[in-house]
């Protein structure tokens, strides 16, 4: 049995620790991972759009996380009901020690699950500001493809796809005549762009507080408008 949570008292120095977080999603190989330092009191809502800007995802749907036993999130019209406010709850109130684990599921018709597993705990000089990612593998999938086995097939489908192209080129076709989906042309599996990822995080770091923000759902395009090419 998982022992309860003990809220922070003052003083208590768990929010201001660093968590080394490696993010691990589950049902696809190779392995696609983050790995990232996060403040202890960063709240789970804002964890919410931590996890989603390092993994890759354009937060169109509802997620959850489960620590200690107990499930959290943000509510939105028509989604999941949670007993606590997600804006009040921070990662530091947890009482973590290294090697823990929790889950961060996302979109409920996909099912991306996510192993979150804390790494190391780590004094507060270990982080000045915004969460940062220190390394990761490969490219998040893209969204609506069917969780990990509509990626397995929808990726497969890719490759025959750019094989065949190869050759219709070779012969002189016409390969934009083809009536397929868009992300064919620009995925790159085994891609990961740390620096992008951290230009975002700091964008994500410059909005914490705002209900705007913290609520919104649908993509990140208004609020990463302004990315470097």
């Amino acid at each position: 049995m998982l022992p309860p949570v003990t809220p922070p008292s003052v003083g208590d120095d768990r929010l201001a620790a660093v968590y080394q977080l490696k993010i691990h999603l589950l049902g696809i190989s190779p392995q696609i991972c983050r790995r990232v330092l996060v403040r202890g009191d960063t709240t789970l809502a804002e964890l919410h759009h931590v996890f989603q800007v390092v993994m890759g995802w354009e937060n169109w749907h509802l997620h959850r996380f489960k620590l200690w036993g107990k499930e959290y999130g943000m509510p939105y019209a028509g989604g999941i009901y949670f007993a606590d406010d997600a804006r009040r709850v921070h990662l530091g109130d947890f009482p973590w020690q290294a090697n823990d684990k929790f889950t961060y599921t996302y979109d409920f018709g996909d099912y991306w699950q996510h192993q979150v597993r804390v790494e190391k705990v780590l004094p507060p000089t270990a982080l000045v500001a915004h969460p940062v990612c220190v390394s990761g593998r490969r490219a998040c999938p893209p969204e609506e493809v069917g969780g990990p086995r509509g990626y397995d097939q929808r990726t497969l489908d890719q490759f025959s796809w750019s094989y065949e192209a190869v050759e219709q080129l070779l012969a002189g076709e016409n390969i934009f005549a083809d009536d397929v989906p868009t992300w064919f042309w620009t995925y790159r599996p085994e891609h990961f762009d740390r620096q992008q990822v951290n230009d975002r995080l700091a964008k994500v770091y410059q909005l914490k507080g705002n209900p705007d923000f913290l609520y919104s759902q649908g993509g990140y395009d208004y609020f990463f408008a302004a990315e470097r090419p």
